[in-house]
């Protein structure tokens, strides 16, 4: 009898069924004209499961459940009179899955207020590609957000908020939500609900402000470089037409040109006015670059693939070669510090950060890191330099005087764009496969915030408006 009912556990364990539980949520606020949201819940939403019998209705908090569905993937249909129908491919496995339903009312516009402040950031979102799942961990990473996005209406004091910036007042964790596939998204830490989103024509994914945070430069798919002018709501000033795919563009440190790395045919490094919006010069470079930044005359381009790297370094004017050294393989991002000492180069190829004098161009160290590095940053001290794993989805915290990692710590899936605040207390890291950003403290990079991802659209480029 007892090997009869350990067979029928074994078996019952080889088809176990899985919890299925998320929520419904819309970004405007139906209740107030279809003003502004804050990825307000919405409840009496009919949810079914694709194929199946199961179906239920969510809670006047947004919340639904599913308790017993095998393994698999599935297709959630929502339905409510007054909204558009939504579905919602899933994966449900193991542990309990957790999912987020976006619904806006029929002929609803939503953009946000797109009025920006120094140090808010902005974000690049662009289509989500067939290939990242629409499913994704409960997006909700501290005990607030959890406690918001369950129903619950908490008013804390700031000093209960150890890791949040003063001034909260009531929590309003949660950023609004929209489902654009390509738009910039608009992002104050310290007040999640005044985010705003502007859509664009094209995917976005690098960006760069100028020194005044008057023009905003966007690298775009088309081989584009799109200029917008802050002052009049991010209209697009004029587009720039790319010899070839943009892989980072940057404002220089000291405001003279933005770089823009462009591969093709012909490859190179263009540099534009930020003032006149015009090409003021093109460096060509022996190979494809994938980064490029500006220190002093020199523009330092790092270039090659799973087998070899390299760092050349070439006169702004004349273009010419006046340095090089080998670096580790595949380098996918150069950054220099503020003083233009040092420059530090993520190597895809290798797990690890090349370091290298900037004046005698010579690689002096290699930090390791975890896989595939993809971009870093530098804090505006130059003391530290966070380096994300797409692979591995953590960023490590490198202390840049003694070439050590200090901290590695986990954050959503394939993290790429990183970039500090202005007054180097956060970081920004764009996670493009969990579709969120999360929000680091730059002392141990742990994990203070991360946003609600947006159902159509994943984050690539992050820039701070200065």
């Amino acid at each position: 009898m007892n090997r009869v009912l350990f067979v029928l556990l074994l078996l019952t364990n080889l088809v176990r069924a899985n919890p299925l539980s998320g929520m419904v949520v819309t970004g405007i606020n139906p209740s107030r004209g279809n003003a502004l949201g804050h990825g307000d819940p919405l409840g009496g939403v009919e949810i079914s499961v694709d194929g199946t019998e199961f179906r239920t209705v969510s809670s006047a908090n947004g919340y639904f459940h599913f308790e017993d569905l095998p393994e698999g993937e599935y297709r959630l249909k929502a339905h409510k009179n007054g909204f558009p129908d939504a579905d919602l491919k899933v994966r449900v496995s193991g542990v309990v899955s957790r999912c987020q339903i976006l619904m806006n009312p029929e002929a609803a516009s939503y953009f946000g207020d797109t009025a920006t402040l120094p140090g808010d950031l902005f974000v690049a979102y662009s289509k989500k590609p067939p290939n990242v799942n629409d499913m994704e961990s409960s997006p909700f990473k501290n005990i607030w957000q959890m406690a918001i996005a369950a129903g619950a209406s908490i008013r804390v004091q700031p000093e209960d908020l150890p890791h949040q910036p003063t001034g909260w007042g009531q929590a309003y964790l949660m950023n609004p939500i929209c489902g654009l596939e390509n738009c910039l998204m608009s992002f104050p830490f310290a007040n999640p609900s005044r985010s705003g989103f502007l859509p664009t024509p094209v995917r976005p994914y690098w960006m760069c402000f100028d020194r005044s945070g008057t023009f905003l430069f966007v690298g775009a798919e088309g081989n584009l470089v799109q200029i917008l002018d802050a002052r009049q709501n991010y209209r697009l000033l004029r587009n720039l037409p790319m010899k070839g795919a943009v892989t980072d563009l940057r404002l220089s440190a000291d405001g003279r040109y933005v770089t823009v790395c462009v591969m093709g045919a012909r490859p190179g490094v263009v540099l534009i006015d930020p003032v006149q919006h015009v090409e003021a010069g093109f460096v060509p470079t022996p190979s494809s670059p994938w980064s490029a930044c500006l220190v002093g005359p020199r523009v330092f381009a790092c270039m090659g693939d799973s087998r070899r790297g390299q760092l050349l370094a070439l006169d702004a004017e004349t273009a010419q070669v006046v340095g090089s050294c080998p670096v580790a393989h595949c380098p996918t991002d150069v950054q220099a510090t503020p003083d233009g000492k040092l420059l530090a180069v993520a190597c895809s190829g290798n797990a690890c950060v090349s370091l290298v004098d900037s004046l005698q161009v010579k690689e002096i160290g290699r930090v390791q890191v975890d896989v595939q590095p993809q971009k870093l940053a530098i804090s505006p001290d130059g003391k530290r330099c966070l380096v994300p794993s797409r692979q591995n989805n953590t960023v490590s915290l490198i202390d840049l005087a003694s070439a050590q990692v200090v901290n590695v710590v986990e954050v959503g899936k394939a993290p790429v764009g990183i970039c500090y605040s202005l007054d180097g207390r956060h970081a920004y890291v764009a996670c493009r496969d969990s579709g969120v950003i999360m929000v680091l403290d730059a002392r141990n990079a742990q994990v203070l915030h991360t946003t609600i991802p947006l159902p159509h659209a994943v984050p690539t480029g992050v820039c701070v408006h200065p």
